[in-house]
């Protein structure tokens, strides 16, 4: 049984107004076929084309940067198991089939300057151009579409356009195209059955020659007229987000100089936007831009979060950085940009975004300088911007990507990111609790669990377990947001998403609810309030490694008594030796293995013993100790869960590397003993350092003993170290209040359900409600099952100034209780 004590009268601090907000950034093609529900593929007819400052290789197979970073690229279709998933056909221009007509692409004779190519299509007598959309076109029974289409004769030609599946035509349009130049054309129909896989047909009955510049097929009924898709867009109205960050993530630096995101490129008729190659494996074609953005923040009462490119590449795809003229031209397009939301109508780009449709200016009040950027380069060109943007505009917050405080740089909010296990979110609930109070605000600008319990309710919990410490420092965090925020369910390249869709419907994940759950129920100060409550411990398996400097030599290695051996090589070979083995260095192999994968050491030995699996048991080992020399072996060498992202889809990891396992370091140099954990940005010591006499010039006798729960050391018989598993409380709550009420949320993370004793010092109604998440552990949401888990509002009574509730195993619970008005008790 957990208990809280909660005094109402101790207010601590008021509530962050825009803490809960959402992250946008196109992957997952969660833009193009998605929030922007653009329903034809490759409209722009561009999708092949490798950017001007990049190559392809293996026939199209892998798109390489000019720093050297690969992709797959697959001719424009983006990664092989979408192809294979999808049954997608071969085609030269992706999306693009012909029946009795053959195209091309015309790089001479184009729309406009911005666009690359037309589509050239020579159609015989009932010949056929048909695109597939983003697997298939679904339209719906009484829904309006409207198409139009940039398209170029030299002699006048009939077409007529459909959208068909099985034979059946759900509407059609008749043209004559003639005129000189392109020429825009346009239709509507009413889709008068419902279809799931249906293609866009343009059909030529008399044959003739046509070049096609553009074209477009979208629903008419988007959220509030303003061309989003509306299921979506509820979806994310329901959160109640406070700001919106956009766009991206690590589209905004791109992964060469043509690919980084600019401002000018994203505004403008849809059909002169530029479009650019994402590192998310294909081409966007910017219809949802800077302008799109601000309306979304508009329409659903967000603030606009921009994040711009401050003149780097991506620093995890081998960057490139701007110089120069360069650097410049990418500030002055920041400076474009926020002249653009918040200009004089009559400035440059404020009269654009009144040729847009919008006259009074936007709200923009947060700029973020960079994605993920750190070190040197960023902190000049940080600089460069932060300057530059306080001058002209001092309203407006900055964001840094990193504590730049520390290096004597100014910045109004940090941007932190944390991707990682339900359990690693729990066990640092406190994590802000000792944050300095000059330093920062903090913006938790990305965090998901992304190993483990991936988009199931325990993974939710773990989320929820962090928010609850996170509102408990509310006065430090100022904003936080999920990250990624949609996936189109055909095209995934990243794991989970807060929103799944297809071409026809949307459900969410239980952190969804999640989100909704807390921004929904928010007070106005967060109040002093203790909890009492039980450990969980941290799920850790597998056996024992040797890690290290090459030529460690060991004999005589058992488990539970038996022998064992290596039974995998990380880094370094094992040479058997006469009464002894040695790790000798890591060949080439393993060093070009090393070098895709993120921070490992490529010197270092890294061999790991017998069977993954176990979680208890006592490992001996006979080491031989030379001075100088340290020694580390690591306790519980299992693999963490796996991830769905890869850094190169091109050469995917072994299952077995030296970045997926993560044992507790065990190491001893010159006398010293140390026992931590391996953490990001840096290791955690689990106990105090300990002196640990060697025999040198001899095997020394190494043990250690594991129950799950605790881990016992020893050196020639001594116990060096003896320590807990890591762990976390199995239930966590944050309190907050206003005049007429109490919040309490309550994250119950154990598999039993918990009699949870609640002690206030004010008087509260009978009768309170109660928004509740829970179900079974691995529970998730399907298209089969879409609210499997999902939020359920209940009424309740027994409130009192002292009483009971039952928080369900595996539960997120918030509880609004009534304050009786004018009546306080002293407890």
């Amino acid at each position: 049984m957990s208990r809280i004590t909660v005094r109402t009268e101790n207010k601590r601090f008021p509530t962050a107004p825009n803490l809960y907000g959402i992250f946008f950034e196109d992957i997952n093609r969660a833009g193009d076929g998605g929030l922007y529900p653009e329903l034809l593929r490759n409209r722009s007819f561009e999708d092949s084309i490798e950017p001007k400052d990049c190559h392809t290789e293996q026939d199209g197979y892998a798109l390489v940067s000019r720093a050297g970073w690969r992709d797959e690229f697959n001719h424009g279709e983006g990664l092989s198991r979408w192809i294979r998933k999808n049954g997608t056909p071969y085609t030269p221009v992706p999306a693009w089939y012909t029946n009795h007509a053959q195209m091309c692409l015309d790089r001479d004779d184009t729309l406009n300057v911005h666009r690359q190519v037309s589509l050239a299509v020579a159609f015989e007598k009932g010949g056929e151009l048909y695109n597939t959309g983003f697997c298939g076109i679904a339209p719906k029974e009484g829904a309006r579409y409207h198409f139009y289409m940039f398209a170029r004769t030299e002699t006048p030609v009939k077409v007529s356009v459909s959208v068909e599946e099985d034979a059946h035509e759900f509407g059609k349009l008749d043209f004559l195209l003639e005129g000189d130049g392109y020429v825009r054309y346009d239709g509507s129909f009413a889709a008068d059955g419902d279809g799931r896989n249906a293609r866009l047909v343009i059909r030529c009955p008399e044959g003739g020659k046509v070049n096609f510049g553009f074209c477009s097929l979208m629903p008419e009924d988007t959220y509030m007229g303003h061309g989003l898709r509306r299921d979506l867009v509820e979806k994310l109205r329901d959160l109640k987000p406070r700001f919106l960050r956009f766009p991206g993530g690590c589209i905004v630096e791109g992964f060469s100089p043509e690919t980084a995101m600019q401002f000018k490129n994203v505004v403008g008729p849809v059909w002169e936007r530029p479009g650019h190659q994402l590192m998310w494996h294909y081409r966007s074609y910017n219809g949802l831009g800077f302008h799109e953005y601000l309306q979304l923040c508009e329409d659903l009462d967000m603030e606009p979060l921009y994040v711009c490119n401050c003149g780097l590449t991506c620093q995890g795809r081998m960057p490139e950085f701007f110089e120069g003229e360069e650097l410049e031209a990418m500030l002055q397009d920041t400076l474009y940009a926020i002249e653009y939301a918040i200009g004089d109508k009559t400035s440059e780009w404020g009269s654009l975004r009144a040729q847009m449709g919008h006259p009074e200016p936007f709200r923009l009040n947060y700029i973020e300088i960079g994605n993920e950027n750190s070190g040197e380069v960023y902190e000049v060109r940080y600089r460069k911007f932060y300057d530059a943007i306080r001058k002209r505009y001092p309203h407006i917050r900055l964001i840094a990507n990193t504590h730049l405080e520390e290096k004597g740089l100014q910045a109004d909010i940090v941007d932190e990111h944390f991707y990682s296990t339900a359990e690693f979110f729990a066990e640092n609930t406190n994590y802000y609790d000792n944050y300095d109070r000059k330093n920062p605000k903090i913006f938790l600008g990305e965090l998901a669990v992304v190993r483990g319990w991936v988009g199931q309710l325990y993974g939710a919990l773990g989320e929820a377990a962090f928010l609850i410490g996170m509102e408990r420092n509310q006065d430090v965090v100022e904003l936080a947001s999920y990250a990624p925020l949609l996936e189109n369910v055909d095209y995934n390249a990243w794991f989970p998403n807060l929103i799944r869709f297809n071409q026809r419907e949307s459900i969410a994940i239980p952190t969804y609810y999640v989100w909704k759950m807390f921004g929904n129920s928010r007070g106005e100060d967060v109040v002093e309030a203790d909890v009492e409550t039980g450990t969980l411990y941290r799920p850790v398996k597998g056996m024992a490694s040797l890690m290290g400097q090459a030529g460690l030599r060991y004999r005589n290695a058992s488990w539970n008594g038996t022998p064992v051996g290596v039974t995998h090589e990380l880094m370094g070979r094992v040479k058997e030796e006469e009464g002894s083995s040695c790790i000798l260095p890591p060949d080439e192999e393993q060093r070009a293995e090393a070098e895709k994968l993120y921070r490992v050491d490529k010197d270092r030995v890294f061999a790991v013993f017998g069977e993954e699996q176990v979680t208890s048991g006592t490992f001996d080992i006979d080491i031989y100790a030379e001075e100088g020399r340290e020694i580390c072996l690591g306790v519980y060498s299992g693999r963490m869960p796996k991830e769905v992202y890869m850094a190169d889809e091109t050469h995917p990891p072994k299952e077995w590397n030296a970045a997926n396992v993560k044992p507790f370091v065990w190491t001893l140099e010159n006398g010293v003993s140390t026992f931590r954990e391996q953490k990001f940005p840096s290791d955690r010591n689990l106990d105090e350092e300990r002196i640990a006499e060697l025999r040198y010039g001899e095997f020394n006798h190494f043990r250690y003993e594991v129950d799950g729960k605790q881990m016992k050391l020893y050196v020639n018989g001594e116990c060096i170290h003896q320590v807990n598993v890591p762990g976390f409380p199995s239930l966590s709550s944050v309190v907050c209040d206003s005049p007429s009420e109490v919040i309490i949320k309550i994250v119950n993370m154990s598999p039993e359900e918990d009699a949870v004793e609640i002690t206030l010092d004010c008087q509260v109604e009978d009768a309170y409600q109660v928004t509740l998440l829970t179900g079974e552990k691995q529970a998730e949401n399907s298209f089969e099952e879409p609210e499997k888990v999902h939020d359920v509002l209940q009424s309740h009574s027994g409130a009192s100034s002292h009483f009971y509730y039952t928080a369900p195993a595996y539960s997120v619970n918030v509880l609004r209780l009534v304050k009786v008005q004018d009546c306080c008790t002293e407890q």
